[in-house]
């Protein structure tokens, strides 16, 4: 496998946005700006995940790709005051037309859904299926959140957010 760093993961084109080497890659990470990295299967042009971070892993973004490269889920943790673990504080999984032969984008999406879970327990979840007009948004409480919190990535450390996001041990209506 190949860890390739830069701006952010360009699918149409197969390569990261304003690339950079690892050397920079690690000078952003402490120092800033935002980076992103995308870890690639030799023999293959689409990214099995790319990661989008702060300085220091404050906060940090996965992305996963289907065979083409469109988007298929993203799953974002952030740091919260008084705490040095991330918070998974947001999923969103997207549904394309079953002809993609090539990468979509998030507005080609025939359907998709967004949480937002918070440290109480509560979470708003909306859903929006094309073509009915309006977004069904629903509230939940008491969610057992405690599986979100992960400790931050040291430089490298990619895998371990990559390849599974997911809460350990899932969460009721949320991901699994």
């Amino acid at each position: 496998m190949t860890y390739r760093y830069g701006l952010k993961w360009n699918v149409r084109r197969g390569h990261p946005v304003e690339e950079i080497d690892e050397a920079t890659a690690r000078e952003r990470f402490r120092e800033g700006p935002q980076f992103s990295v995308s870890r690639i299967t030799h023999g293959r042009t689409v990214p099995d995940y790319t990661l989008s971070m702060q300085p220091g892993g404050t906060h940090l973004r996965v992305l996963k790709y289907d065979e083409f490269g469109s988007t298929v889920e993203i799953f974002d943790f952030s740091e919260r005051e008084g705490d040095d673990r991330l918070f998974m504080n947001g999923y969103a999984v997207y549904v394309y037309p079953d002809d993609a032969t090539r990468p979509r984008t998030f507005s080609q999406a025939v359907a998709h859904k967004s949480w937002v879970f918070r440290e109480d327990g509560t979470a708003t979840c909306r859903e929006v299926v094309k073509p009915q007009p309006d977004a069904r948004i629903s509230e939940y409480r008491d969610l057992d959140v405690s599986g979100h919190w992960r400790a931050r990535p040291a430089f490298g450390d990619w895998d371990r957010f990559g390849e599974h996001p997911e809460p350990a041990g899932g969460t009721a209506g949320g991901p699994a």
